[in-house]
């Protein structure tokens, strides 16, 4: 066994950090990462630096916030200057890998990855398996269509679904790392779709919750037209005004169904790591690149700064990490990339915006200095945001409508906005002050404006209809899925 740790880093895509049963949410079957959870330390109060995939990737896995790292919007790029979780490891003697979905997008795949041999290689175009095949038109995932129609028992062989497929080339990774015999330390990520939409699942899974107790969650008064612009602006958005409370009621279900079964995917990788013995001196983290919605304030889907879509649940758990802790000071998704490198005795890129968590863990003599978290949208339009919070208070700035501040410790469900007249003890000026370490938002436009001309020398132009590939070991890439969508 090497000195150094091994890490497996396990990520999911859109999960609202309250629908787990170690968030006490009483009706979701999640016993995978219940049991991961009684092993680890529970992260309460963790946040992406953007509710949205691609930029949430691109932060966590460069250490950086968004705007230090060209992630601005789903269509950015990822330039070649910026270093890496897995170059950095990879330099340091550790074996990278990672199946499934990195949401890189341009030509370069890896970026820093030694391995891929399964994920969303295309650097463009489609992601996300359409669900019915069908709607490989994008109709799944088209805002004027809005998603609720697809959602429902999947049309795809259940063996081929992307998190089945996801579960199983991760163990066949380990077993043939396994034979291989390296003793290098390594780098494993297995990263999932679900619960992104389309919110399609085995229809087990979703007949199940239709049978529970599942229930909307309450709308705010005066929904909607006494919302705040921009909360306003995702509704209409998202077309959520067309559709039931049945309609969404059903979604939900199906929502609930998707965790659940890729609960059930992460277990299976798990219990097959731990009867290779892979787990032994090996950190486990488990988190997603952002929340859901999933009908809390009337909403859905993501871009917005309440914590179902900006807080993401963090589970890890190592060597000598003590089990049950939990943990409620705000953190932050590029915290992980410190906190990593001290796992690993290395030194750590001078270039990291984040801080590690190992004081909090227990590991670490120093305190931690960093009593505050922040996310923010910022790729253009009326969805951008700027939310920071400390132990107790969330501020969150816009370009042209007012601010909004909540106190998280009297109101923990965001739902009474303090800003038109907050109390004396709120600490506004600093937190707004936080937000301008990036820049005014005149400063963000400029550099995005910049980044976006750049970007255009890196696109890829695949025009796969799939949403993954197969990378053999010649560096060949093979359609997995396209076969199921209809020319």
């Amino acid at each position: 066994m090497s000195r150094q740790p091994n890490i497996l880093f396990i990520v999911t895509d859109e999960h609202n950090p309250h629908v787990a049963g170690f968030a006490n949410d009483p009706v979701v079957d999640t016993a995978a990462l219940d049991r991961l959870a009684q092993r680890s330390a529970v992260f309460h109060s963790a946040y992406c630096q953007t509710p949205l995939c691609v930029p949430s990737r691109y932060s966590f896995l460069t250490g950086k916030y968004t705007y230090n790292c060209s992630g601005w919007s789903n269509g950015s790029v990822l330039f070649p200057e910026h270093v890496t979780l897995p170059g950095w490891l990879g330099s340091h003697g550790y074996k990278t890998a990672a199946v499934g979905k990195m949401h890189f997008r341009g030509r370069e795949q890896m970026h820093g990855w030694d391995e891929r041999p399964y994920g969303d290689l295309g650097g463009g175009g489609v992601t996300h398996q359409p669900d019915p095949p069908d709607t490989a038109d994008g109709r799944w995932n088209r805002h004027s269509v809005g998603r609720f129609p697809f959602a429902g028992p999947t049309h795809i062989p259940e063996s081929m679904l992307v998190d089945q497929v996801i579960t199983t080339e991760s163990l066949a990774w380990m077993d043939e790392f396994a034979a291989s015999n390296n003793r290098a330390p390594w780098l494993f990520c297995a990263s999932f779709s679900r619960p992104h939409f389309p919110l399609t699942a085995p229809r087990r899974y979703i007949q199940k919750y239709l049978e529970s107790d599942l229930t909307l969650p309450e709308l705010p008064p005066g929904y909607p037209d006494d919302l705040h612009p921009h909360d306003r602006f995702i509704v209409d958005d998202f077309n959520l005004l067309k559709f039931s409370a049945d309609q969404q009621r059903y979604a939900l279900a199906c929502y609930y169904a998707c965790v659940d079964y890729v609960d059930d995917c992460i277990g299976a990788l798990l219990e097959g790591f731990e009867e290779a013995g892979f787990l032994d001196n090996t950190y486990i983290i488990y988190t997603s690149d952002h929340g859901d919605m999933a009908g809390e304030h009337g909403l859905w889907w993501k871009r917005t700064y309440y914590d179902g879509s900006a807080a993401v649940p963090l589970l890890i758990s190592g060597p000598d990490i003590s089990p049950g802790q939990s943990i409620n000071t705000p953190v932050e998704l590029l915290d992980l990339f410190p906190t990593m490198c001290e796992w690993a005795d290395m030194e750590k890129p001078e270039t990291l915006d984040g801080e590690s968590l190992n004081s909090l863990l227990g590991r670490g003599t120093s305190e931690r200095r960093k009593k505050w978290a922040r996310s923010e949208l910022l790729g253009g339009g009326k969805t951008q945001f700027r939310m920071v919070r400390d132990e107790r208070w969330k501020l969150v700035d816009f370009p042209t409508a007012r601010y909004r501040l909540f106190d998280l410790k009297n109101d923990p469900d965001e739902m009474h906005d303090l800003a038109l007249s907050p109390p004396p003890d709120a600490p506004v000026e600093e937190l707004r002050s936080m937000l301008n370490d990036g820049g005014s938002w005149a400063d963000l436009e400029k550099k995005r404006t910049r980044d976006k001309a750049r970007s255009k020398a890196f696109l890829s132009e695949n025009t796969s209809k799939g949403a993954v590939q197969y990378r053999s070991g010649d560096g060949h890439i093979i359609e997995a899925d396209a076969h199921l969508y209809p020319e």
